[in-house]
């Protein structure tokens, strides 16, 4: 990168991307909880299938800000606070405050997720749910 700012801005991209991809997972296992719930096998398999390749994207992207970050020494220790949800340097510039801000609202998308995910997975597999093991 030539300089932090482009560097940013780059990362802000992603994460935008990112948020994008994630909320669209969050969507998918919403419909997936509904179609579990009618029993709607065909709609369940495509659902799956839409939410992995969602997953895919998301993966692609988180690795894309991994090497960005690899690539500024200077800036990386700031970077991964404020991905992480954390401010222990506060942001100056807009991206950099954009970065922060997306990065809180993908963590709880994230999160909401995760939740969703767990009630279904529970309900479907129960004490062999993938969530009993970890």
């Amino acid at each position: 990168m030539e300089n932090k700012e482009e560097l940013y801005s780059e990362i802000l991209k992603r994460v935008q991307r990112n948020y994008v991809h994630m909320a669209e997972i969050e969507r998918i296992t919403k419909e997936l909880g509904s179609a579990l719930s009618s029993n709607d096998r065909e709609s369940v398999h495509l659902l799956l299938k839409m939410r992995q390749s969602e997953m895919d994207l998301a993966s692609e992207v988180k690795q894309e800000i991994q090497l960005l970050i690899r690539s500024s020494t200077d800036e990386k220790e700031k970077l991964l606070s404020w991905l992480n949800g954390e401010a222990k340097e506060q942001p100056e510039s807009f991206e950099e405050k954009k970065i922060l801000e997306l990065s809180c609202q993908l963590r709880q998308v994230i999160t909401r997720t995760t939740e969703i995910d767990k009630a279904l997975n529970s309900r479907l597999a129960g004490k062999d749910s993938y969530y009993q093991k970890n």
